[in-house]
């Protein structure tokens, strides 16, 4: 097989040509693929089944999916029907008591078998029960992912935390938020899956998060702002469209907040529209406009 070669006066003489060219100041955004959280389609896949519904947000055009739930199907029938559909999985949500000593080897080996490596926790156990201080449970919570992303990178994964609303709302003693304590105090490589719909239903600037805690986020969630209201009793399907009332994202804004940051997957979620593929397909058309995807 005949080798390519450049001669050392070629070579000198093309990095003379190349450093005379005019440098770019600030390099062009990068398009991110765009994932879906399958929680915006809960009813949906109810009702048609996992496969036909990741089929059908292929064809939408998205390149990606977040678990919500496994569905029942083991570890080889997920990997099978993300390479039916040429998707990937760019993350999924579990409970805290996954990453407990005891079961993060077998839910990271798990995850890794269909092609997930990053670990999210949503909600579940990441609040104290009622009467219980806030500031005992935060430090003891700190300490349980701090442990649990060490464990978890032996094999291969990532953790982190998604937030809504609770995490601004509540505040410690001294009056710092559960959102700035935890990420304050947790290693780095505990992941940010920062949720700016709910962010901003707080009277947060969304952007000003990636600022405080840079280069933390592999995931981020595009949610339009539908006031407080949990489980589709808000408005917050369609993005560019917040419900009445309420104040919409910057979504320019937060295109370069990211895009700075070095965000590599934004995934769209709502709390509406779980029985169809409306908000699914007009917020991918909405992301393509944005220069997204």
């Amino acid at each position: 097989m005949q080798q390519s070669c450049i001669s050392r006066r070629a070579f000198v003489g093309g990095l003379g040509a190349a450093c005379a060219m005019p440098a770019l100041a600030v390099p062009p955004p990068q398009k991110k693929i765009v994932g879906v959280q399958l929680y915006s389609l809960i009813a949906y896949i109810r009702k048609n089944g996992l496969e036909k519904a990741l089929a059908d947000v292929a064809k939408i055009g998205y390149g990606a999916v977040e678990f919500q739930s496994l569905w029942g199907k083991t570890a080889a029938q997920l990997k099978k029907i993300l390479d039916d559909t040429g998707l990937v999985a760019c993350g999924a949500h579990v409970r805290t008591k996954d990453f407990s000593p005891e079961r993060i080897k077998a839910t990271s080996e798990f995850h890794r078998t269909f092609g997930n490596n990053l670990l999210i926790c949503a909600g579940e156990g990441n609040f104290p029960r009622k009467g219980q201080p806030l500031d005992d449970f935060l430090k003891r919570l700190v300490d349980y992912y701090n442990k649990a992303a060490e464990t978890a990178a032996q094999y291969g994964c990532k953790i982190g935390l998604h937030n809504h609303t609770t995490e601004f709302d509540l505040k410690m003693k001294d009056g710092t938020t559960y959102w700035d304590y935890f990420f304050s105090h947790t290693r780095p490589e505990v992941c940010m899956e920062h949720d700016v719909g709910w962010t901003l239903a707080t009277g947060n600037d969304p952007c000003e998060q990636w600022r405080k805690y840079p280069h933390r986020s592999i995931t981020m969630h595009a949610r339009e702002n539908g006031g407080r209201k949990m489980a589709g009793k808000s408005f917050d399907g369609i993005l560019g469209k917040p419900a009445p009332g309420y104040k919409g994202v910057n979504w320019a804004e937060v295109s370069a907040t990211c895009d700075a940051d070095g965000v590599k997957w934004w995934i769209f979620e709502c709390s509406t529209h779980f029985d169809s593929l409306l908000a699914v397909s007009e917020s991918f058309k909405f992301l393509q406009r944005l220069g997204r995807c």
